[in-house]
């Protein structure tokens, strides 16, 4: 029955409200140590949605590692006032591993952060021409789930990359061309802009298993890659392709990787 509540609040406008009052919840009972890490420094996997952040943080326990926990309550909050929400949020959430897409907006603050600049990073690596051509199937799934609000495109995708993801397959040929360059925009300066990053790990995604003995080291503790899973896309409706940025991509990730 709560299930069918719940599913049923999520097409409707009621949707927006019922996750900015758990949001407000949230924020409530967050720790008001703002000044130093209480316990755990979390190891941050910041390359943006779409990359294999699920699988990365589903190689660990959950109760130290999480995959965009707090989701929407972090976005706005981070927006709002970065640097008064990341230390209150990290000690509130004492992780060891935090996979969250939303990270590669805010790579500037984080290494300009007094504690943050000192935190480990991990930047999964995708093809640019790949990574486009999965965001854009991802959003055709979810439009199909009737969702009310569709906050992650409101609140990151338009706001942040100025994108309008949910009505993608509606644009004409031109305006579609032209969310990709923005999309391609976004995703090349975040990756030049980690090369800012005091202590950041680069790994490719087809290399995300190879890379998880260095992780285990890192944060002390043994990974379970058999029981995570990969958020594949079901349906492929669009295919990118574009050598030229891929080369140029590749070319940048080993100017970083060899600094």
């Amino acid at each position: 029955m709560i299930r069918e509540i719940n599913k049923f609040i999520v097409r409707t406008p009621l949707h927006k409200t019922a996750i900015e009052l758990k949001a407000k919840k949230i924020w409530k009972g967050f720790s008001k140590e703002n000044s130093k890490i209480l316990d755990n420094r979390t190891i941050y996997s910041i390359s943006p949605y779409k990359t294999g952040t699920t699988f990365l943080a589903g190689c660990f326990d959950y109760s130290i590692s999480k995959h965009e926990p707090i989701h929407y309550a972090s976005v706005k909050k981070m927006e709002e006032d970065f640097d008064g929400f990341f230390i209150r949020r990290l000690n509130s959430l004492n992780l060891k591993l935090e996979s969250s897409g939303f990270w590669s907006a805010y790579v500037d603050q984080l290494a300009n952060h007094h504690i943050g600049k000192d935190l480990t990073y991990i930047c999964i690596l995708r093809k640019p021409s790949s990574w486009v051509t999965s965001v854009v199937n991802h959003w055709y799934q979810i439009k199909r789930y009737r969702q009310n609000y569709f906050w992650t495109n409101e609140l990151f995708w338009k706001k942040i990359v100025g994108v309008d993801l949910s009505n993608f397959y509606e644009y004409s040929e031109e305006q579609q061309n032209d969310i990709i360059s923005k999309m391609l925009d976004f995703y090349m300066s975040f990756t030049k802009k980690t090369g800012n990053l005091k202590h950041v790990h680069y790994v490719w995604i087809h290399d995300m298993t190879n890379f998880l003995p260095t992780l285990e080291q890192l944060m002390d503790e043994k990974s379970k890659p058999e029981s995570s899973k990969q958020n594949k896309g079901l349906v492929k409706h669009f295919v990118y392709e574009n050598k030229e940025i891929d080369n140029e991509y590749a070319s940048l990730v080993e100017s970083l990787s060899n600094k």
